[in-house]
C-alpha cells in the first residue's frame, strides 16, 4: 500500500477529515509564524497535533505518522487533493 493510500484510508470519518482540514494548515503555517512570533508559532504546533489526535480518537485509529513519520509530509498533499478534488475516481 502506498503512502497516500495508507494516509487516505486512515481518514475516513467526516469529523476526522474536517479536523485535519484545520490541523494541517495550522501545523504548516506555524513554520512561518515562528519566524515572526516564536511563542505563537510554537503554540500552534501542539494545537495542530491536538486537533489531529482528536480526529483520530473519534475515528478510532492511530495517526498515520506513528507508523511512518513521512506521513507528516503526505498530509499537505492529501489536503490539496481533497480541496481540489484531484485523483478521485469518478463514477462511470
Amino acid at each position: 500500500m502506498g503512502l497516500y493510500s495508507h494516509y487516505d484510508g486512515a481518514h475516513n470519518h467526516p469529523v476526522n477529515r474536517a479536523l485535519h482540514m484545520i490541523a494541517i494548515p495550522v501545523g504548516f503555517s506555524s513554520l512561518v509564524v515562528v519566524w515572526f512570533h516564536w511563542i505563537i508559532g510554537l503554540l500552534l504546533i501542539p494545537a495542530a497535533f491536538a486537533l489531529a489526535w482528536l480526529g483520530h480518537l473519534i475515528e478510532g485509529n492511530k495517526p498515520a505518522f506513528l507508523t511512518n513519520p513521512v506521513h507528516v509530509f503526505v498530509a499537505p498533499v492529501w489536503l490539496a487533493r481533497r480541496i481540489f478534488k484531484t485523483g478521485e475516481k469518478k463514477p462511470a
